[in-house]
């Protein structure tokens, strides 16, 4: 009963909030966004702390504290940003998207599934992430999936499922998400896979930044097991708030006898890369995640 009122309530707060969001100019969103940010950072002491100590691990003494202080405020903000673009996404439809974003690569997307094997897409939590819903909805109508971790409150989680599912992506549940994507893969569907975060103990280790890193087995052990290519795809914010989207080349990856070896080799290839987004754009990666939490010598 309480979790039943208290989804009532957060579901009620998320809906006037994004009614608000949309009838306000983007300028007034954006400069409510980055406000919000600002407030989080200064409130979400757990998350600030473990948003430095990445940074620290991630750049060592290469730059110094307030420097890591700037970049850690400033993805605060550029979360903050990217909720609030969030709420605003059903102003946005399969024309009008095109005036605050550019791909760079749409036609990467479209010739990997003219191989007929459906197409996985590495993501990360990475400008904003949220908007690559639409974006794929918009590219690739009804051909696109994305998997996703539900909420706990049903009522709150279906509306934000209807927002990311506006452009008719769908979103496949977690806790489904082998079978279900091994279908869409057999109807020749992308998936995309948000595959930067702590796989825990279930994950293969990857040097990220020099350190060991605990990373999904996923994106790369389907690719090799049904031959659909793998993409690389992120957003990047720019000065003005539009967004830039780049997908890569399809990456049609090569099984040898050792599979494991083969999952290590390709998912630290793109673990590589978006190392090198990160290193460019530092203030756009979700630092706020512990992604460090899960070491070797814990197993």
């Amino acid at each position: 009963m309480r979790n039943r009122f208290t989804d009532t309530i957060a579901y009620l707060a998320v809906v006037c909030l994004s009614w608000f969001c949309r009838i306000i100019p983007k300028k007034s969103a954006m400069l409510f966004g980055s406000t919000l940010g600002k407030i989080l950072y200064r409130t979400l002491k757990k998350r600030r702390k473990i948003a430095l100590k990445n940074l620290q691990i991630a750049f060592g003494d290469c730059i110094d504290t307030n420097e890591r202080e700037r970049i850690c405020i400033g993805s605060f903000v550029n979360f903050g940003k990217t909720f609030i673009e969030f709420l605003r996404f059903k102003k946005l439809n399969s024309k009008n998207i095109w005036n605050d974003v550019t791909v760079y690569g749409s036609e990467n997307i479209k010739e990997a599934l003219t191989y007929g094997k459906g197409a996985i897409v590495f993501l990360p939590h990475f400008g904003n992430w949220e908007l690559l819903s639409l974006v794929y909805g918009a590219l690739i109508p009804n051909q696109a999936k994305a998997i996703a971790f539900p909420l706990k409150f049903d009522r709150l989680n279906t509306y934000l499922w209807q927002i990311r599912e506006h452009l008719s992506l769908k979103i496949i549940p977690r806790q489904n998400a082998i079978r279900a994507t091994l279908r869409a893969l057999k109807n020749n569907e992308a998936v995309g896979f948000f595959a930067d975060q702590n796989a825990g103990d279930q994950g293969i280790f990857i040097e990220f930044f020099g350190k060991p890193a605990s990373s999904t087995r996923a994106p790369v052990t389907l690719a090799l097991k049904t031959g659909a290519p793998i993409l690389f795809s992120l957003d990047i914010r720019q000065p003005d708030d539009k967004h830039h989207v780049y997908i890569s080349p399809p990456i049609h990856l090569k099984s040898s006898e050792d599979v494991e070896k083969d999952i290590e080799l390709y998912t630290a290839q793109l673990m590589k890369e978006l190392e090198s987004y990160i290193r460019k754009y530092p203030e756009q990666w979700l630092w706020i995640h512990n992604r460090w939490k899960t070491q070797p010598n814990q197993r």
